[in-house]
């Protein structure tokens, strides 16, 4: 169930992004993009995060970089290495994209009631916390 409510809510977001003008990203881009955006990871690091080979990723984030989503900047801890940083066009997409992450919440709410969905939001926090750990 958790993945079919994850399904709707990455399909929505992706409607609205499109919508917005940001047609170049594909449905692929979703799941990683917050990650890529303002986590300001080394390439290597994002690969490792999603679970992509050094190539994969390192294509991933060629492909988001001539979009102008991300530019490689250089590592202030390591002159040979690089890191992601967004871009205007990036964080525009970014705020667009949590704008609408936020609607499905609130309309979610509206549909179970503001306590429950509160619990909910209390579990699934408790989850990435562990996973953070």
């Amino acid at each position: 169930m958790l993945r079919t409510a994850w399904s709707e809510l990455i399909d929505e977001v992706y409607e609205h992004l499109v919508a917005a003008g940001f047609d170049d990203l594909r449905p692929v881009h979703m799941p990683i993009l917050r990650d890529m955006l303002v986590a300001n990871l080394r390439p290597s690091e994002l690969g490792a995060r999603l679970g992509l080979s050094k190539q994969a990723a390192n294509d991933l984030v060629r492909e988001l970089e001539s979009k102008e989503y991300i530019a490689l900047e250089p590592d202030p801890d390591d002159g040979r290495a690089k890191r992601i940083v967004a871009t205007e066009r990036g964080w525009q997409a970014s705020e667009t994209a949590q704008a609408s992450s936020n609607a499905v919440g609130r309309r979610w709410a509206e549909l179970v009631g503001e306590d429950r969905y509160g619990v909910f939001e209390e579990v699934l926090r408790a989850i990435v916390a562990v996973r953070t750990l």
